[in-house]
This record gives structure tokens, sequence and C-alpha cells, in this order.
């Protein structure tokens, strides 16, 4: 884990600078690996599944309503579709919640159960949601479903995509419909897969400097710009305020607005942060809307991506890390440069040994902060050099225009 004064103090937003030296001063190969939260496994739980016996309802006079049909459990509930939804003939199952279940529970994935068929059997299935038993709002159409028996060899389709969330005080039901064409199987359960979210990088927290610049206006700066990926921006007490939020990459860059949002405080819940892109940013600007800045200005704090350096520990130790040198080229390798895919599973990265931080050392001045390489500077000679001819010619040229006038006022 990088300390904090890499990111603060390195002179490349992508740590192109960072170096690693052996107790001789030789360098080492290293590695800048982006740092990921750990996810947690798939969850699966079992929800409770009834079902549902379908007789169509006969439409009340005048209403003009034909597609009507009375789903009744066992256990006396009773649903009534209309419109598509009850022209959905078929298996009708309703899900709910365990009985022990007190939250929401996510579900990416509904896994549908069923005894093995004596024959080939393919099928599709609808789900719907609702609230309250009586309004059914579509959440997938027409899934396919497949259960093939060949051999010692079984293929089987029996999971349907839902990205949606049971709860307790919101969707409280759904219900699987197998189409008339799905005979053959009876669902014997229903288990809701939790899958875990993509695996999101880890943050590291940049704390900005704040200043006032008005009533209404304060902006937040980092003595480098930053990679943000998000920031966050926090009341010193409880409260609401609306604001405009801007943002720039330079100190000479115009401020452009990201959005407006409303700061707030109250009950132990602080405002979420707001998303940036992950550019380059040096400042973050509030503005309040029709309000005044609170007394102790809020605290900002940007978010970028954090990293993990793996570096293979040639020579002998204490090793040094280092940055800050402007005229560094990027030096960090793969991680698969380090460690061989073959020896993955016996040296995973997360089990590496870890290295300790110990005293901080100066090893160059300011100067080094705003050193260039060698090619950067005779790029840089090269530009003046150009640039010195060009004025040369302009001058000469400014010469011998005035030598042409002289002769031209003396003829005349």
């Amino acid at each position: 884990m990088l300390p904090l004064a890499v990111y603060e103090q390195s002179t490349s937003p992508d740590l192109h600078d960072v170096r690693v030296f052996n107790q001789s001063g030789e360098p080492v190969p290293f590695s800048l690996v982006s740092a990921t939260r750990p996810q947690p496994p798939a969850q699966s739980t079992a929800l409770r599944l009834f079902p549902l016996d379908a007789s169509p309802l006969a439409a009340s006079q005048g209403s003009g309503d034909s597609d009507k049909i009375l789903l009744r459990s066992g256990n006396g509930v009773e649903i009534v579709l209309e419109g598509q939804k009850a022209a959905a003939a078929g298996q009708h199952y309703l899900l709910t919640l365990p009985e022990q279940a007190t939250g929401e529970i996510a579900i990416s994935q509904l896994q549908l159960l069923w005894n093995t068929p004596q024959t080939p059997w393919q099928g599709t299935a609808s789900v719907y949601y609702s609230e309250d038993l009586k309004r059914w709002y579509t959440l997938r159409e027409d899934m396919p479903l497949l259960d093939v028996v060949s051999g010692q060899d079984r293929l089987k389709l029996d999971r349907i995509d839902t990205d949606t969330v049971l709860s307790p005080d919101a969707n409280r039901y759904l219900m699987v419909v197998l189409n008339a064409q799905s005979q053959g199987i009876t669902l014997t359960g229903v288990n809701a897969i939790s899958a875990p979210a993509q695996a999101a990088p880890e943050a590291i927290d940049l704390e900005g400097e704040g200043e006032q610049l008005s009533t209404s206006e304060a902006q937040w700066h980092w003595a480098r710009p930053q990679p943000l990926s998000a920031v966050s921006i926090s009341l010193n007490g409880d409260g609401v305020l609306p604001v405009e939020i801007a943002w720039r990459s330079s100190e000479k860059d115009a401020w452009h607005p990201l959005k407006k949002e409303v700061l707030y405080r109250l009950e132990r819940k602080a405002s979420p942060p707001v998303s940036l892109n992950g550019g380059l940013v040096q400042a973050v600007k509030i503005t309040t809307l029709n309000a005044r800045l609170p007394e102790y200005l809020p605290s900002v704090t940007g978010h970028r991506d954090r990293y993990d350096l793996v570096f293979n520990a040639q020579g002998k130790g204490p090793y040094v890390l280092a940055w800050g040198n402007g005229a560094a080229k990027p030096a960090s390798v793969e991680p698969g440069m380090l460690i061989p895919a073959d020896l993955r599973k016996t040296y995973d990265m997360a089990n590496l040994p870890q290295a300790d931080i110990q005293a901080d050392v100066a090893l160059g001045g300011q100067e080094r902060l705003t050193a260039t390489s060698a090619a950067e500077r005779e790029s840089r000679m090269n530009t003046l050099l150009v640039w010195g001819v060009l004025i040369a010619g302009v001058i000469l040229l400014a010469g011998m225009a005035w030598r042409i006038w002289r002769e031209t006022q003396r003829k005349a």
C-alpha cells in the first residue's frame, strides 16, 4: 500500500515518477497494481413458493373487459390478472420473502428448481412484480428455459436475470408464469441469487484546502491536479445547503459546471459523494443557491483509485521507495513480468509479504520536482533555437525594408 504522500507529492497523476531501489542504490523491478475491494461470494435465498390455480372470470356487464383470470393459492390468496398478463396462459407461481426475512434482498437472478423431466424439455417464463397483489408490472417476458440430457451430460438453463429488489416495504411479491407450451415440469422451488457487484477499485482520500471567496462561493484545491473519480462535500454541522458545483483541471483552466446538488447532514445521514469521470481536477468550487455559506466551511475530500506496489526484492534491504522526480519516465512493469502465470496460484499477490514504511528521507530538493528529462531539455532548446532564427529573420527583413524606404526617399 503506497503512502498518502506519494499521491500528494508525485509529479505525475499516473505515478510515473515512482521508483524502488535496494541498499546499493540499484533500481529493482516493480509493478503498480490497482487495488480492488474484496467481493463477497454470491448468496442464495430460498423464496416461499405458492402454486396458483387459474380460472377465467366473466367480464362485468358493460365493462368490455374480457381478459381476466382469477388466481387462487391453496392457502386462500386470490389474485386477479387483467389484459395482456391475463392472456399469458400457463402455470402461475407466487413468490415472497422468507418468513424470517426482515430486510430487503437484492436479486440479480432467479433460479428455478424442478425435477428432471422424462424427455428433453424447453419452454419460456415471464416474471412480474407487485407491492399489493393488485397492480402487477412486467419484469421479464418470455425468458428461455431448457433441460436436455444426452448420455451422461445434462444441459440446463434454469436462471432468469432480474436485477430487482424484494422488500417488506416496497416490492413484496414476484410472480413466475410458465407458458402453456412449458408443460412437462412443475416448479419445486425458486432461489433468489444475490450476486456481488463487479469488483470496484479502492479509493484513496485526499483532503482539499479550502478558501472562501465570498459569502456564497468557496473553493478547495489540491497542490497537484489529481485524477479524481468522486468528491465528497461534508457539512460541519446539521443542515441543508443547495449548491452548484464546478471544477477545473488547472489554475489557468476555466470552471466547468458539474451539477446542482443538495448538501445535507441530518440524523446521522450525509449527502453521498459526487461522481467525476476520473480526469484531472485541480480545484472544486461551490456556489450556494439563494443561501449563504455556513460559518464553518464544509470539508471537501477527493477520491482517486488506490494502487498497491509489488516489487522484486533483488539485492539487500532496506529498500527505498522514491518519488517526486519531475524528469522521471514510467518504469512500472506489468504484474505478469514479476510473477509468471504458472506461479500465480502459489504466489498470489494478496499473500505476498508486506513491506513496512520506515523513516522518510529527502533525496533531492525542490528543484527535483520541476526537473525535466534530457529529451525535454533538448526539445526546449530546439524550440528556443527556432524562435531565435525566426526573430532574427524578422529583424533582418525589417532592416532591409528600412533601407529600401531610405533609398526611395533619397531619390524622391
